[in-house]
């Protein structure tokens, strides 16, 4: 009999020792300051090979999502700062990265996103596979007359334009030379170690997987 009741003791004992863990575990666990990592990862097929592109890690690191996603968000497209705040609020005091951070990076916060069924399915969708021509720019006298210059007005008065869109002065570039200017320009200055050869060169074996 007083083996059962030794035996009833070690397994309590056992019991609420496992339990003080499990509790001290969960309370360090609420205490810890994890950020969870935003994964949301993409295979861009193509003839030099696959690049793994991982979209959350992106986000958190590049400057802005019009920087890939130039469509969607326009600055002339700002929403005013008072449909939020105060009247003395003007976004002039921040820096573009202080508004993204107070709001979490949420570009729709601030500007206006295109309606989601004209939102592109993907870069292919406005980028050509080959270049359509060297010039980047469309001439102006292609819809008006000679007597207008593009030096006329300023850009963001152009955007201003009803049914004036990007593609109506810009050529758009191939969809490699998109990439490669894109990510290219800023893996050299954020991971040149990662992204070079021994020489300095582009490691193509950085991106493009075999």
């Amino acid at each position: 009999m007083s083996g059962n009741n030794q035996s009833r003791k070690n397994w309590t004992k056992s019991l609420t020792i496992v339990m003080a863990i499990a509790v001290v575990g969960a309370v360090i666990g609420c205490m810890a300051d994890k950020k969870a990592v935003n994964t949301d990862r993409l295979y861009f097929k193509n003839t030099a090979g696959a690049v793994l592109f991982d979209h959350g890690k992106h986000t958190n690191s590049v400057e802005s999502c019009a920087q890939c996603h130039h469509d969607l968000y326009s600055a002339a497209q700002a929403t005013s700062c008072q449909e939020c705040h105060e009247a003395d609020i003007v976004a002039d005091e921040f820096e573009h990265a202080e508004l993204k951070e107070i709001h979490s990076r949420d570009c729709a916060k601030c500007h206006e996103v295109m309606d989601e069924q004209a939102q592109a399915a993907s870069c292919r969708q406005c980028h050509p596979g080959m270049q359509p021509s060297e010039t980047q720019t469309n001439s102006c006298t292609e819809c008006h007359d000679d007597s207008f210059t593009a030096d006329m007005l300023e850009h963001d008065e152009y955007l201003e334009i009803e049914d004036h869109s990007c593609l109506g002065c810009h050529t758009p570039q191939a969809i490699s030379q998109v990439y490669h200017t894109n990510c290219t320009s800023c893996h050299l200055e954020t991971l040149p170690d990662r992204f070079t050869t021994a020489g300095g060169d582009v490691s193509c074996g950085a991106c493009h997987l075999r």
